[in-house]
């Protein structure tokens, strides 16, 4: 499973929710309850292999057995913020920093301790780097500290290093099915994509009864454009946990990616119908308009981009999204007000400060709006410059596969400067990866004609319209195919 969302603030899953409660060969007791020990190993089990429902019900026995649990309370706390139960989140969030405080063994209390700290609304986020060097000096080797130590590199954008942690996790316990998973989407975002298939088939393996396996490997498929091979990823998971949303959602996306939208969209809905209130939902609709994004629907932007204003009025997005709208109204210097103090209350934020990854998604965000003004508002040279400017930017900060819309507006704006040899080598990459990706074909076919490349205007055209077979009849690029297949033709009778 991967969120579908660029992150602004958007908190990180807390770490260790689904570890087990001793280490491995420990015999060391943490209750007098034999069976709320069983239950919140169990039920923290279950929260790894994202099973909410089942993992909340098990955590919730194990507290009523044992309310001094404090292991049980945070992993339930987990739950219930990834549930979108907020109220039971904060009341749990309390008991379990509470019951944290009363651990009497030090190495228990540091490890639980580190576990809320991860969390910012935590009074123990503030001890965490003390907590990590005393964890380092007497628990090294503790999986549970690495996984910690993993995320905190990987929030500080050492993603080598932290590469390097998930590895000595295996070291330590090579049947670590997570580690797989996590290196899977790290070779995926270095562009290694064989070599993250391969990781997320041993996942598969040492976790065949799970969901997010298939998920993952789904999301892997899509990236290159294996749609059809990725969608049979996303009903092999839901066959095995049939509320596994978040392959209902990548189902839904692997019919978008390829103009199905009728199919796409009702499966969202559906989704959208069952996970109603919670981050799921926030998730369904940070897929819609990234995929919209991606694809150039213009029209299906501007409707998903209203909801999301008016559904999450209170969200760190929305004044973001409200601010291009106005922009789209003609609005500009209204919309620039709202962008400038949008910014600047993003970076007040702790977050910005703390975080190495939100400043980055902070003035990504900045110059990605900068670019759509431009686009809106100012000639080609500009909008090369604007948009070149966020490519520059990403380049070292975020996965290859997440550049690709930047990388296709700027496509574009060259198109429009008659620079067709500069869009090609923006393009080039992408199909390299991707050769279903509808909107990199499209320039394709734009390039090679402006450059009179006849034989490859034909042979990507030919692509995109193999890739869009199977779409509806409304999609745009049928539309667009067409009037390119007038423009081949006519070079191919006057040559």
């Amino acid at each position: 499973m991967k969120w579908m969302a660029i992150g602004l603030f958007i908190a990180a899953l807390m770490v260790g929710a689904g570890f087990l409660l001793t280490e491995t060969g420990s015999t060391r007791n943490i209750s007098p309850s034999a069976e709320a020990i069983k239950l919140c190993e169990v039920g923290s089990d279950q929260v790894q292999s994202f099973k909410f429902a089942e993992g909340a019900q098990n955590l919730e026995m194990a507290l009523e057995l044992d309310p001094s649990l404090a292991e049980a309370a945070i992993s339930l706390a987990n739950v219930y913020w990834r549930l979108g139960r907020n109220d039971d989140y904060k009341v749990t969030v309390a008991m379990a920093d509470s019951l944290t405080s009363q651990i009497a063994n030090d190495d228990r209390r540091m490890l639980a301790q580190m576990r809320l700290g991860v969390r910012h609304k935590s009074r123990f986020n503030g001890m965490l780097d003390s907590l990590m060097i005393q964890l380092e000096k007497s628990q090294p080797d503790d999986i549970h500290f690495m996984i910690t130590t993993a995320q905190r590199l990987g929030e500080a954008g050492l993603y080598e290093e932290q590469f390097e942690t998930w590895h000595h996790i295996l070291e330590k316990n090579p049947n670590y099915a997570e580690a797989y998973n996590r290196l899977g989407y790290f070779e995926l975002n270095r562009g290694h994509y064989q070599e993250s298939i391969e990781h997320m088939k041993k996942y598969a393996f040492l976790a065949p009864d799970l969901a997010n396996p298939h998920d993952s490997l789904g999301d892997v498929l899509m990236v290159i454009g294996q749609y059809e091979e990725a969608a049979s990823e996303f009903r092999a998971a839901v066959a095995l946990q049939p509320d596994f949303h978040f392959s209902y959602i990548n189902l839904g996306k692997s019919y978008l990616y390829r103009g199905m939208l009728k199919s796409g969209t009702d499966i969202m809905n559906q989704v959208q119908d069952m996970v109603a209130g919670s981050e799921l939902g926030l998730s369904i609709d940070h897929t819609l308009m990234f995929t919209y994004l991606e694809m150039n629907m213009v029209s299906e932007i501007e409707q998903t981009t209203l909801n999301y204003i008016v559904n999450y009025p209170d969200h760190e997005l929305s004044p973001y999204f409200r601010s291009i709208r106005l922009a789209h109204m003609d609005k500009m210097t209204e919309s620039q007000a709202l962008m400038d103090s949008t910014l600047t209350a993003w970076r007040s934020h702790e977050m910005y400060h703390a975080s190495k990854n939100s400043r980055n998604n902070v003035d990504m965000a900045a110059k990605r709006y900068e670019g759509y003004m431009a686009d809106l508002a100012d000639q080609p040279s500009t909008r090369v410059r604007k948009w070149g400017s966020l490519v520059a930017y990403m380049q070292d900060k975020i996965p290859a596969h997440d550049q690709w819309n930047a990388r296709l507006k700027l496509a574009r704006a060259y198109m429009d400067n008659a620079e067709p040899l500069q869009a090609q080598e923006q393009i080039r990459p992408i199909l390299e990866a991707n050769n279903r990706l509808i909107p990199a074909l499209i320039l394709a076919v734009r390039t090679d004609l402006a450059l009179e490349n006849i034989p490859q205007a034909r042979q990507a055209l030919e692509q995109l319209k193999w890739s869009i077979q199977q779409s509806d009849d409304a999609f745009y690029a049928r539309q667009t195919a067409a009037m390119l297949e007038e423009r081949v033709v006519d070079l191919e009778g006057n040559s």
